[in-house]
């Protein structure tokens, strides 16, 4: 091949491909310009809000007695999500839970620039909830507010591993519950992720407080001032989350069976915003085939405590 003919293949590739960098940050001013964007960030802000009087109220009891059984309370932040998913799922994907959120963006299937709009009314809504529910009980009632921290005598790595583990495998969950190419999953999705929630409970109530979503430790720290520790429900659930997405999405996902795991970090097209009724995604092409809607991004493609 010529020099003359390489330069000139160079150029049209140069003419074909766009700058990488503009393109993701023209993608990030795209999303932010829709109206469904805002709509979405306040729905985040409502459901870490309802999250947090349902699931730290359904806890409280009275001073001196012996308080509600673990099944119960368990159960409470279960259904809870369950239901949070069911009504915000259409609007925003109801992640209600940075860990989600971040789970979704490494994997581009909503915009970086979502995901911080997202964790900021999340944050916000979460202490707003504690604030007003803390407000509404009598004080005999509040005892620590649903603080969570770790259990007695567990160090602050055993805490962050757990909360590493039990949200990984519940982002992994939830991209597996999702995966729009699997024909096999019957039932109600947000029951089945409400599901998850208990059994990571269940598991890591008893060390780290099993918190997996920063916004359920968040609220009730900021409110009773006690922020001893507070990092590992940051680090853990966001690192896990990322983690559990990511590795679902690249190596179990049905599409990477077909893809293997090209492009695992841009993949091969953009990000898929959170579709509403403004930006209509569920169009049916095959009308034997029922669309799972997504927790997060799209019901094409898309949460969680």
């Amino acid at each position: 091949m010529s020099v003359k003919t390489l330069n000139k293949t160079t150029e049209s590739q140069d003419s074909t491909s766009p700058n990488l960098c503009i393109r993701l940050l023209m993608e990030e001013i795209d999303d932010l310009r829709k109206p469904s964007f805002w709509k979405a960030v306040v729905a985040e802000f409502l459901g870490c809000f309802f999250l947090l009087i349902f699931a730290v109220g359904a806890g409280l009891h009275e001073e001196g007695t012996r308080g509600h059984g673990s099944v119960h309370n368990i159960l409470a932040s279960g259904f809870t999500i369950a239901v949070l998913i069911s009504v915000f799922l259409t609007v925003s994907g109801a992640h209600v839970n940075p860990a989600v959120s971040i789970g979704f963006a490494v994997n581009r299937q909503i915009s970086f620039v979502r995901f911080i709009f997202y964790s900021i009314a999340q944050a916000g809504g979460s202490v707003a909830g504690t604030a007003l529910l803390k407000a509404i009980t009598p004080a005999s009632k509040i005892g620590n507010l649903g603080l969570v921290l770790p259990a007695k005598h567990v160090t602050a790595e055993q805490a962050l591993y757990t909360e590493i583990i039990i949200t990984f495998f519940l982002l992994f969950a939830i991209f597996a519950l999702i995966d729009k190419d699997r024909n096999d999953v019957k039932g109600s999705i947000p029951f089945m992720v409400g599901l998850v929630v208990c059994v990571n409970i269940f598991y890591g109530s008893n060390t780290s407080g099993a918190a997996m979503n920063p916004i359920r430790a968040f609220g009730p720290a900021v409110i009773t001032g006690n922020l001893q520790q507070h990092w590992i429900y940051w680090a853990g659930p966001l690192i896990g989350g990322a983690a559990g997405a990511f590795v679902y999405d690249k190596i179990f996902s049905v599409a990477s069976s077909n893809s293997g795991i090209k492009s695992c970090c841009l993949g091969s097209e953009s990000y898929e915003a959170v579709k509403t009724s403004d930006d209509p995604i569920m169009v049916p092409t095959d009308h034997n085939h029922e669309e799972k809607m997504p927790l997060a991004s799209s019901m094409h493609d898309i949460s969680t405590v």
